[in-house]
């Protein structure tokens, strides 16, 4: 039974991980200028670093931007959105995504 538990609790993590990449993968298409970003816990976070509230005490945190460009409210709303997607169709998403940075890969 408990090996079970643990395959039903390892798919589900690949599915959360997989729904991640292809919705962060999208969002680093839709906006070029975009570096990076990170969700926190808002406890952990310096003052200023916390950028818009995702859901409890998770944060949009440490958006880097081309030098061109500043995180405007509306910018990080269009984050936070697709970020609660994720928060909202898989219960385990928030302990999945706590402390993560999110990194375009330059190639």
């Amino acid at each position: 039974m408990k090996a079970l538990n643990e395959s039903t609790q390892d798919r589900q993590a690949e599915s959360i991980a997989s729904d991640l990449a292809a919705r962060v993968g999208a969002i680093f298409a839709e906006y070029p200028m975009l570096y990076g970003f990170s969700v926190q816990k808002r406890c952990t976070l310096t003052k200023g670093r916390a950028l818009a509230p995702l859901h409890g005490e998770l944060c949009l945190a440490d958006v880097a931007l081309l030098s061109d460009f500043y995180a405007t409210q509306e910018f990080c709303e269009a984050l936070v959105f697709t970020l609660l997607d994720l928060l909202e169709e898989h219960e385990v998403a928030p302990a999945f995504l706590a402390g993560r940075t999110f990194a375009r890969a330059l190639h």
